[in-house]
């Protein structure tokens, strides 16, 4: 299963075609700001969703105890 030392240095060859290429397709020397940052989402946007689950919740259970009773 292991292999002796001496058959490891002929496997290093296997493919000689294949070269190491550096990737300069993205800049990775300018920093950006952090998503949390440059997000565009405003304050109020979210605050009914609380309530909207409250409802659902409340008539799914009525409904429940409707179809129980």
């Amino acid at each position: 299963m292991n292999d002796p030392a001496g058959k490891d240095a002929g496997r290093r060859g296997l493919n000689p075609k294949l070269k190491s290429v550096e990737n300069t397709s993205r800049d990775t020397e300018t920093p950006t700001r952090p998503p949390s940052e440059s997000a565009s989402v405003q304050h109020e946007e979210g605050r009914a969703w609380p309530i909207v689950w409250a409802v659902v919740v409340i008539v799914g259970v009525l409904i429940a105890l409707w179809l129980l009773l």
